[in-house]
């Protein structure tokens, strides 16, 4: 009969049969002594040091807990991710099948925006954030059975732009941050602030991530007369930016984004030092040296784990400060859930501690972390050389920087135009998918030769004044992962990658060789965009190179910066050029070719955008 039953109906049944397997898991679990606590953590590909280290930190709150007055045992559940939203929620829904009532994660963005949605099919269980710090996992259509313990990445900021204004007098701004998401965020949290003390924003600039030469731009930009410079760039990407500036000289205020400084860039001479004293930024963890509980969280990461580094990362952190809050939640319960998981919602929901952090925290009526940000400003320490002091804490820091909620949603999602004030008095349409800085610049310099990029140098292993800052970086990486991954196979893949990084300019994220010269898996990056590579073989997927076929399927297009540029750097390596570099109709300027085994490439100035 159930062959026979419409195929809705049977989609129906399986739905309700996965919703009771669930529930029976969880009313289970809360039935017997012993509570089990599923963990997501991301252990496979390139974040796997990061899930790694956000495991570290959810085992010394377990230890905490333990050695403490906790009459509840509790076991734990550990599935591991790859960071797409698919992989979290399987993951996700398998814990609760081997028994989890709670689940603790998942740590990059994107996954958290997929378990805040799965969290909704799921009432009986109640989870609880990892490491994520995408704004919308709590902040648009929240999940009421999820909890958030550390900030988002707009809260990181929040207060900045009030304190330039104030405090440096900062009255007019020109930015430059990288096209994505992330800095789209950090921008708007500044601008916030800025545009309501009476800041105007004179220009916004953007680059593509990672861009290797912007050299020009830093020439256009110092040429503006504005007070401050607001810098959203990788650290490596800000390093050629501010030299160029400096040389052209540039002398405004820099204010940096919260992922943009780093420990070698604070150590660099020439034109960028003078630049970097006085410079401003905000960190969601503090620089004070009376941060007790970020002292004690260490001696004890370091007592536990001696051979993982000489300070936790942001994720261990994040991690820990969540399974802590759990802890402290089920204290107050006397480890008792009630029903629908009642008691401990509300212990969590009515939850506030001091963290490692630096200040307190609590959670708004999104179960979304209300938190303490770090005004810190870069001045000469001890032995000469430059290091971030806490010049201002800014406690009480909410999700939409003290406006009304319906008021903050009613902005919209960060993108291009909400990192610009309202006032803004010069002209500034809408932007083509063409739009560069390159076409921004004075009519008197179109045409002319790029100016030389700056020479690439290699971040050096230094130590960086809070041991988070390195990790934030990470952190922004895992936040803004790609979501679509082409993958391609050649029959000589370790020749392909040797090529593809000569003619193309990609970079190896991440190499799996296999048996007799070949390669199981590569990972090869483009700015934030990333393609699968591997040598071809005999298996179900049926793969085949377009030798193989005697033409292609599909192609790939690629964002770059600078199609001139690209292009002579593919004829140069002897790529098959099939479409010359030209300008299209639609405003781009791209090319097409081929490499060695025949697969088509794409490269050009066009920039789809997502939601504009």
């Amino acid at each position: 009969m159930r062959d026979r039953a419409p195929r809705g109906l049977r989609r129906i049944a399986g739905a309700v049969l996965v919703a009771v397997s669930l529930l029976i898991a969880a009313q289970a679990n809360a039935d017997t002594d012993t509570l089990k606590i599923g963990v997501l953590a991301t252990l496979e590909g390139a974040f796997e040091p990061l899930g790694r280290d956000a495991l570290r930190g959810y085992e010394i709150a377990v230890q905490e807990h333990e050695e403490g007055d906790g009459e509840r045992p509790i076991e734990t559940l550990i599935e591991s991710t790859d960071g797409t939203p698919d992989s979290v929620v399987a993951k996700a829904r398998l814990l609760i099948d081997r028994g989890a009532s709670i689940v603790i994660g998942p740590l990059a963005g994107i996954e958290g925006i997929a378990i805040r949605d799965f969290a909704k099919s799921v009432p009986e269980v109640t989870f609880i954030n990892g490491a994520s710090a995408a704004q919308d996992a709590t902040l648009r259509a929240p999940a009421e059975n999820f909890f958030r313990f550390n900030p988002d990445s707009m809260q990181w900021i929040g207060g900045l732009g009030r304190y330039a204004y104030d405090e440096k007098d900062i009255r007019t701004i020109v930015t430059v941050g990288e096209d994505y998401s992330l800095p789209y965020t950090q921008l708007m949290g500044f601008m916030l602030d800025y545009c309501a003390a009476g800041g105007r924003v004179l220009e916004n600039h953007w680059v593509s991530p990672g861009a290797s030469d912007t050299a020009r731009l830093a020439e256009r930009v110092a040429r503006s007369e504005a007070d401050a410079l607001l810098l959203a760039l990788d650290p490596r990407t800000v390093r050629g930016f501010l030299e160029a500036y400096g040389e052209a000289g540039g002398q405004a205020t820099i204010v940096a984004s919260s992922t943009t400084l780093s420990g070698s860039l604070l150590r660099a001479g020439g034109a960028i030092r003078p630049l970097l004293e006085g410079a401003i930024s905000a960190l969601p963890v503090s620089e004070s040296d009376n941060n007790e509980d970020w002292e004690a969280f260490t001696e004890r990461y370091r007592e536990r784990f001696p051979d993982a580094g000489s300070a936790p990362s942001l994720f261990a952190l994040s991690y820990y400060v969540n399974a802590k809050a759990l802890f402290l939640a089920l204290e107050e319960t006397d480890g008792e859930l009630g029903e629908g998981h009642e008691n401990l919602r509300e212990a969590l929901a009515e939850l506030e501690f001091d963290t490692p952090f630096g200040g307190p925290v609590a959670l708004d009526e999104n179960r979304q972390a209300v938190t303490t940000t770090f005004i810190v400003e870069v001045s000469e320490a001890d032995g000469g050389i430059l290091a971030l002091q806490t010049a201002e804490e800014v406690e009480g820091v909410g999700q939409t920087l003290g406006l009304p909620y319906d008021a903050f949603l009613a902005l919209g999602p960060p993108g291009r135009h909400t990192a610009r004030c309202p006032e803004r008095t010069e002209v500034d349409a809408a932007p083509t998918p063409s739009e560069t800085e390159a076409e921004r610049a004075p009519k008197e310099t179109e045409g002319q030769p790029e100016p030389p990029a700056p020479e690439a140098e290699a971040e050096a292993d230094l130590p960086v004044e809070h041991p988070l800052l390195e990790s934030m970086k990470d952190a922004a990486m895992a936040e803004h992962a790609p979501t679509i991954v082409p993958c391609l196979s050649y029959r000589d893949a370790p020749a392909a990658i040797e090529w593809l990084k000569e003619a193309f300019g990609f970079t190896e994220n991440f190499v799996v060789p296999g048996p007799d010269d070949t390669i199981a898996h590569a990972q090869l990056a483009f700015g934030t965009g990333m393609v699968m590579v591997g040598s071809l073989r005999d298996d179900e997927l049926q793969m085949r190179t377009p030798c193989d076929l005697g033409g292609v399927t599909q192609s790939i297009y690629i964002v770059v910066e600078d199609a001139n540029a690209h292009y002579e750097r593919a004829v140069e390596a002897g790529a098959e050029i099939v479409r010359e570099l030209e300008d299209t109709p639609y405003g781009s300027r791209d090319y097409s070719a081929r490499d060695p085994e025949g697969h088509l490439w794409n490269f050009g100035t066009y920039r789809p955008t997502i939601g504009e």
